[in-house]
């Protein structure tokens, strides 16, 4: 479940509180420095916060003094990387003026509801059972939202999935499909808009024009895409998936039927905003055994892989130009 996934991952952080000594002759230190990241301390108390759920799952009461501690340190250092990670990311995150706003986080959190098909009420009934509460989950999904904007502004826009890939990919990992049916590859740019609200249908309206109109000028439609989609499929280009005709809703076959690959559609009204469909390419009956779900599965994965490659790599490199000191 995505809302025990979020509590139990690796940067939640706890708030710590660090006292230093006021007079040296009278003074006491309550809280001891785990690690400095460019000037910026991680208390142990900080630290012990965030290790917690992994030193309850794996200390108990039949070890030894001695298998307690040393257990204990070996979850500490294990998680104290991980930890300046997370600080080095809320640096980087300041200097490029990342900023989450109320709207966003409650548009997260309608979704988070959505798609585990529960109530704002029912959340925090779970939150509570779990022992944190709904402002302490805003908080946590506040970070990750701006991790996201972090990774998207780093990573993200540098990778494109190419069919080559995805093709060699299928290669060494072939699937079974047992439809017969020509595949059509799509792309589309989606402008959303509030049903029920008038100046949002019109705001979504002139954006999808504009689309509209660049591409008619030749401009590239995964450009177009990353620059004007409203859904998360924007930034890989605006790739939707592979579908038979039969896979598609109406309106969706309706505006393709007729197009010839590398075509687009007209503005097509939907429920979910004005959209604009590519037929990327028709992948004809015997070429493949992929299916719809199958191809689009495939992309995420590629995409997903390189992501966290590309990042894990950023960090290796802010690491080697950032004033590490841990003191464990």
């Amino acid at each position: 479940m995505i809302l025990r996934s979020i509590f139990s991952r690796i940067f939640f952080v706890v708030l710590a509180v660090l006292v230093f000594e006021a007079y040296p002759a009278y003074g006491i230190i309550v809280d001891r420095i785990a690690a400095i990241v460019n000037g910026d301390v991680i208390t142990l108390s900080e630290l012990e916060g965030l290790a917690q759920p992994l030193i309850q799952k794996y200390i108990n009461e039949e070890m030894s003094k001695e298998e307690m501690e040393t257990t204990r340190q070996e979850i500490l250092s294990q998680v104290l990387p991980e930890l300046i990670n997370e600080r080095l990311a809320q640096e980087e995150i300041k200097k490029l003026d990342i900023k989450v706003g109320e709207q966003e986080i409650e548009k997260a959190l309608d979704q988070i509801c959505e798609d585990n098909r529960i109530t704002r009420e029912q959340l925090s009934e779970k939150l509570a059972y779990e022992g944190h509460t709904l402002e302490e989950y805003k908080k946590e999904l506040k970070q990750q939202i701006e991790r996201a904007e972090l990774i998207n502004a780093q990573v993200r826009a540098k990778i494109v999935i190419t069919d080559e890939q995805v093709n060699e990919y299928l290669k060494e990992h072939p699937l079974n499909n047992s439809s017969n049916a020509p595949l059509y590859i799509m792309q589309h740019i989606c402008a959303k808009f509030k049903e029920d609200d008038p100046e949002s249908r019109k705001d979504a309206r002139r954006r999808i024009e504009e689309a509209h109109n660049i591409l008619k000028e030749g401009k590239v439609f995964e450009e177009v895409a990353r620059h004007y989609s409203d859904f998360p499929s924007g930034q890989d280009g605006g790739y939707l998936g592979a579908f038979t005709l039969k896979d598609m809703a109406l309106f969706v076959k309706q505006a393709v039927v007729n197009l010839q690959p590398g075509d687009f559609s007209d503005i097509v009204d939907t429920r979910v905003g004005w959209q604009i469909f590519r037929l990327k390419e028709i992948v004809q009956s015997g070429q493949t055994d992929l299916g719809s779900a199958q191809i689009k599965e495939v992309r995420k994965k590629l995409y997903q892989k390189q992501t966290n490659a590309r990042f894990e790599e950023w960090l290796k490199e802010l690491r080697s130009k950032s004033i590490i000191q841990t003191l464990l």
